[in-house]
């Protein structure tokens, strides 16, 4: 019974972290540029395109190099993506989204750190990284120098 009380605890903490998260402006510029890449005809439509161009690459990928239109395909992918990541509202986006994952990132790596020292905390940011390898290879492939 006190387990579970103290269990009910955390999750209140935890609730009120949320809170904290979702009103911080890092959250709510995250939900207004996600909004307006939605919301915006030009480059919902632009995705939209690019999407139907990696099916049709993938179509072809299965046959690999050997496929008569894999380079073309291939090259079409490549230019249409720059110009999808070249967009404003994806920029802006991917911006907010940035700064929004740093800022969990932050919270994650600060619970772990005040729990233990030697608390695995994944992170994205190599800041928040502990120099050591989640690689599966022990360090074998000299991810982590």
């Amino acid at each position: 019974m006190f387990s579970t009380y103290k269990m009910m605890e955390v999750l209140d903490c935890l609730d009120d972290i949320n809170e904290m998260v979702k009103s911080s402006d890092e959250f709510k510029n995250y939900i207004f540029y996600k909004n307006k890449l939605e919301e915006d005809y030009e480059t919902k439509a632009l995705i939209d395109q690019f999407n139907q161009l990696k099916l049709d690459f993938e179509e072809v990928e299965r046959f690999g190099r050997y496929h008569p239109d894999y380079k073309e395909k291939r090259k079409n992918i490549r230019l249409f993506k720059k110009k999808v990541d070249l967009n404003e509202n994806v920029i802006e986006y991917r911006r907010a989204e940035y700064v929004l994952q740093n800022l969990l990132d932050e919270i994650l790596y600060v619970i772990g750190k005040s729990i233990s020292n030697h608390a695995n905390v994944v992170s994205s940011n190599p800041f928040f990284s502990n120099g050591e390898s989640n690689c599966m290879t022990g360090g074998g492939c000299s991810c982590a120098s």
